[in-house]
């Protein structure tokens, strides 16, 4: 009897933001080497490796945290046909991918797709050029300014988002100073996501640069 052991392990990439899906077999995982997962643009999402002969260790980065996350778990429910399991990060439990059987995931990528839309829609970001990009540096702009590393040079933390097709556009309410996001290309995205923090400068006034 031939014994099947893959599963699929969808993750979304934490400098570009692409969700991919790689298929991994037991072969994968013979011996002790360990099987590094890359995205599409060159970054590395995640290392998968067996410890001893029953148990699978997970190490992946964590673009919500900034830290590495590692998980260990047995064997059987690594390669499990009916259970799927997701990556979150530790402190905030939001999910940054899952791995299980490949026709479950893809029904669970299929899901969450179907709820970005669907948060989208609700939001009006269909009148978007990339309604997908928007909703997550907005999400990322959330988290910066929820670490208050979102203000102005004159020292206001008050600032205006305002949505446009392809860019969202930051003002402050004390100096008026403006800065441009562009908003529309995993590019955008990956840019923005290179940030620890976002400066508004009241001395060039109106800025493209981020």
């Amino acid at each position: 009897m031939l014994l099947e052991l893959s599963t699929a392990f969808a993750m979304r990439c934490p400098e570009c933001g692409r969700m991919e899906m790689d298929i991994i077999d037991i072969f994968h995982l013979s011996g002790k080497e360990k099987l590094s997962l890359q995205c599409e643009c060159g970054t590395h999402k995640a290392t998968i490796s067996k410890k001893g002969s029953n148990y699978v260790s997970i190490t992946y980065y964590c673009i919500i945290c900034d830290r590495e996350h590692c998980v260990l778990l047995p064997g059987k429910v690594f390669w499990s046909k009916k259970l799927l399991n997701s990556l979150v990060c530790y402190e905030t439990d939001l999910n940054l991918g899952c791995f299980v059987f490949y026709e479950l995931v893809n029904e669970e990528l299929e899901r969450q797709q179907e709820e970005l839309n669907s948060m989208a829609n609700d939001l009006g970001f269909d009148e978007f050029i990339n309604p997908e990009i928007m909703l997550e540096i907005l999400d990322y702009l959330h988290d910066i300014a929820a670490k208050s590393s979102l203000y102005c040079e004159c020292g206001n933390h008050n600032i205006n988002i305002e949505l446009f097709s392809d860019r969202l556009e930051i003002s402050c309410n004390n100096c008026y100073a403006v800065k441009i996001i562009p908003a529309s290309t995993r590019e955008d995205l990956s840019k923005i996501k290179k940030l620890d923090e976002i400066i508004l400068n009241i001395s060039t006034g109106r800025s493209k640069n981020f």
